[in-house]
């Protein structure tokens, strides 16, 4: 899930359909764990999921090789877009990886608010913004509606809106700009409303605030430990405290710690297979994905997930110039939970 400009992402889609029409060789697109420009690598939200009358503190991951000065800015709208049980909602497009707008790209609030829509407003400007969730969002079926293009003749079953409200809820959109020298740039975050309590088994979704890792060279062969404690900095490394040195020509290992054993299960509505029976109940597990950034090229891999080979490997090139840069990981649960660190590193000669 990544983000481009707009007018980037207008021409890498000329670009993609370039050789099929003029037999041409495409250029190679730059990887996205790549961080060589300013980027929004994640949007997270706290609570992680919501309850109408809610304060919602939002706070981006911008980063920028070069620190230039920027703004932020903070909108939130009402689009027609399933919650967390259906199509993967509640997540982040736009952002997070340099591949585009994801197909579910749910359009810029800030249009929204500029053309009177009345679910559209503007938050603000600043590093981190404030998100109230309105009281009355599910005083009448409108939201619901609107969320899951239910017509206006259909009255609601209680039973039906109970299972809307306690599993799938309504995703509000939130829409961030990020202004840096002359430019740009946009990504989107869904904020799940819902009200979790009318079904006891099924507990609010938490951010992953308890992810670490743990970083040690190939060779040594080292088995870390299931759990740490998360380093209180804000950095990656359970074992490195602060700052760490990175050897050219050196693999390093860096393994995920604190990955639940098993992952909690969560109620989800998914789309029926028969017109009799549209919307289906059942119950998923939750997942760690892990997004890999880094200011020099040398990531094996640019993203990885909990339930699979959940660990990743760094090996800056024996002749790489660079004497020092940055590194950054991005936790997500598959349902809206974000949380991530940052390390800063130096590089050596073996």
């Amino acid at each position: 899930m990544g983000l481009l400009e707009n007018t980037t992402l207008r021409a890498l889609a000329l670009a993609l359909a370039a050789p099929a029409v003029l037999g041409a060789c495409m250029e190679e697109l730059p990887r996205p764990s790549l961080v060589d420009d300013v980027r929004i690598l994640g949007v997270s939200n706290a609570p992680a999921q919501a309850e109408p009358g809610d304060t919602v503190t939002l706070t981006a991951l911008v980063v920028d090789p070069e620190d230039r000065p920027r703004t932020l800015r903070w909108a939130t709208c009402l689009v027609p877009e399933q919650g967390f049980g259906f199509f993967g909602g509640s997540s982040e497009t736009g952002s997070s990886g340099g591949n585009g707008y994801g197909l579910d790209d749910p359009g810029s609030c800030f249009d929204l608010a500029e053309a009177g829509d009345p679910w559209a407003r503007v938050l603000g400007e600043g590093e981190t913004a404030t998100l109230v969730v309105p009281a009355d969002l599910f005083d009448d079926d409108e939201a619901l509606r609107l969320t899951y293009g239910l017509p206006a003749d259909i009255e609601l079953a209680a039973e039906l809106k109970t299972l809307f409200l306690g599993i799938a809820g309504v995703n509000l959109t939130v829409s961030l700009r990020v202004d840096v020298a002359g430019r740009t740039l946009e990504a989107s975050k869904r904020v799940n409303v819902g009200v979790p309590s009318v079904l006891p088994d099924n507990p609010a979704n938490e951010n992953p605030t308890e992810a670490t890792f743990h970083i040690a060279r190939k060779v040594d062969l080292i088995e870390p430990p299931a759990t740490a404690d998360r380093p209180a900095d804000g950095t990656c490394f359970s074992n490195e405290a602060g700052d760490i040195t990175l050897v050219r020509g050196t693999r390093y290992v860096m393994t995920p710690q604190n990955i639940p054993v098993p992952q909690p299960t969560y109620a989800a509505l998914v789309p029926g297979t028969t017109t009799d029976q549209p919307f289906e109940f059942v119950y998923q597990q939750e997942n760690w994905f892990f997004a890999w950034f880094a200011t020099i090229e040398g990531l094996d891999k640019d993203a990885s997930k909990g339930s699979a080979v959940p660990e990743n490997s760094i090996q800056l090139a024996e002749d790489t110039p660079e004497t020092e840069g940055d590194l950054w990981i991005v936790v997500r649960d598959g349902r809206g939970g974000t949380t991530w660190c940052a390390t800063h590193f130096t590089v050596e000669d073996p």
